[in-house]
């Protein structure tokens, strides 16, 4: 199911199989970039997310070097990970391995927007809203950032994953709402 702002834009509960689910998003988004199909699961996850928020807002008033990008999980890449075990008594496979570092999926983010701020990547058990939410107004504060992509992606199998993210400026419009630690929570159980 993806939810953008509340409101639920597309469901197929007849396949929730993340690697067909994932293949038919990327389609009805028309984004037209064949690296998706080389991406990992958490890549592909994450991309997908982004897509939703972006096609919908603004962003040329906004500096890509003053972009950033937190992000949450707390299977890491687990996925890719366990692929990669199976490929290493044979010849280990430089294009599985390039997966097996959780911030590839920043890089390929930073990639499609051109966004070039600060980046961060954390591992935790389950998802903390606080957390995010001090590394974002640390971000803020210290004047580097202007806009930050922040949240939650998290993929164990094709069936179980999820993703929550949050486009956050230092700037408020009509676009922006201010979120505390329970609004991302409330968010994030949807």
């Amino acid at each position: 199911m993806v939810i953008t702002n509340g409101q639920e834009l597309y469901s197929d509960i007849s396949n929730p199989d993340f690697k067909s689910f994932g293949k038919d998003l990327y389609r009805r988004l028309k984004c037209n970039y064949p690296k998706f199909f080389k991406m990992d699961t958490l890549c592909k996850l994450t991309f997908l997310a982004n897509e939703f928020i972006a096609r919908d807002i603004d962003l040329t008033p906004y500096n890509k070097n003053k972009t950033a990008i937190v992000l949450l999980s707390s299977s890491s890449t687990l996925d890719t990970d366990t692929i990669f075990t199976t490929t290493i008594h044979a010849i280990p496979s430089p294009a599985v391995f390039v997966y097996t570092l959780p911030n590839i999926a920043i890089g390929e983010l930073s990639i499609r927007m051109g966004w070039k701020g600060e980046n961060l990547f954390l591992i935790d058990e389950s998802f903390h809203p606080e957390n995010i939410l001090d590394q974002v107004k640390m971000l803020f504060a210290a004047s580097h950032t202007e806009l930050c992509l922040t949240g939650w992606t998290n993929y164990l199998s094709p069936t179980d994953y999820h993703v929550s993210l949050w486009l956050i400026s230092e700037y408020k419009n009509r676009q922006t709402r201010k979120l505390t630690s329970m609004e991302l929570l409330n968010d994030f159980s949807v």
